[in-house]
């Protein structure tokens, strides 16, 4: 799919200047240059104080919370991809990396260009996670440097002493906002065999047929029979036949691979599986908790 030709050249116009795509891939690989986050905000957010560093996190989380509905939308209604983007208020796009003028130039696309939206979407939030990142940092610095100046002060009297297992709670507390939408309740995975798979991509595998192999949402292992028809086991021990093409994965009633609602961790949409006639198997990770694969299965990480 990523590496199908446009039936013509997409050309955007960003600051007067016409850059054209002849592939989904080279699109993609435009925009992955996009997701850090430039050394002029980074001199912006030092600058910042630890209250407008925390109001800060609080928008972009808001913002990521958004644009994870959106893509959950966008699996419950394809082609409606265009009209949530165009929802969007421009102005909630930053203009780092010129990411407003690429949103308002694919905003007067028409559906076609909808599988471009979504790769869009997902390279944004990337970006807006890497600044999530940054702000967190720069506010723990500014903690360490605001508790360093109180110490060289003199000792005041208080009515009450706070121990320093309250102190790290309450720290652990005010700095929670920080956590990305996309990175949420990381998962402590013990073997080095499982790797996660990138939110909101998809993950092509070639899994030899009629082979076994466990896998992990969030927490919860399953099992992958790759026969005719495909089945996934919970941990359980129920079954779930997948049906001949997409199947979303979940504990939502509209997904039609519903798991049980005491494997908590996994998302109300977790993840897209999609078999491919050449006997590969698509997998795009919608999460919180992440989608966990064995190693050798990923293309990126085979021994």
């Amino acid at each position: 799919m990523l590496n199908k030709l446009f039936n013509k050249a997409l050309t955007l116009v960003i600051n007067d200047e016409e850059i054209s795509f002849s592939t989904m891939t080279e699109f993609e690989f435009a925009l992955g240059g996009r997701t850090n986050v430039p050394a002029s905000k980074l001199a912006d957010l030092i600058m910042l104080t630890p209250e407008e560093l925390m109001r800060e996190a609080q928008s972009i989380k808001a913002v990521e919370k958004r644009f994870v509905d959106m893509l959950q939308q966008s699996i419950e209604h394809p082609g409606e991809v265009g009209k949530l983007v165009r929802g969007v208020d421009i102005q909630v796009f930053s203009n780092d990396y010129e990411w407003r003028a690429i949103f308002k130039a694919l905003n007067q696309e028409d559906q076609e260009y909808d599988e471009l939206r979504r790769i869009a979407i997902v390279k944004y939030m990337q970006y807006l996670r890497s600044r999530q990142d940054v702000i967190k940092q720069t506010y723990k610095v500014k903690l360490r440097d605001s508790e360093r100046r109180k110490e060289t002060r003199p000792a005041m009297p208080s009515r009450a002493t706070i121990s320093p297992m309250e102190e790290t709670k309450d720290f652990l507390k005010e700095t929670s906002i920080f956590d990305s939408i996309s990175l949420e309740a990381p998962v402590d995975l013990s073997e080095e065999a499982f790797v996660r798979l990138p939110k909101g991509e998809a993950t092509r595998i070639y899994p030899e047929p009629n082979v076994e192999f466990e896998f992990k949402l969030s927490k919860h292992v399953f099992s992958f029979l790759n026969q005719r028809p495909i089945v996934i086991v919970d941990e359980t021990g129920a079954s779930h036949e997948l049906a001949d093409g997409k199947n979303i994965i979940g504990r939502d009633a509209v997904c039609n691979v519903i798991v049980g609602n005491g494997l908590r961790d996994v998302s109300r949409m977790h993840l897209i599986m999609e078999s491919e006639d050449d006997g590969s198997v698509r997998i795009t990770d919608l999460s919180s908790h992440g989608t966990f694969l064995p190693a050798t299965l990923v293309p990126s990480h085979e021994q």
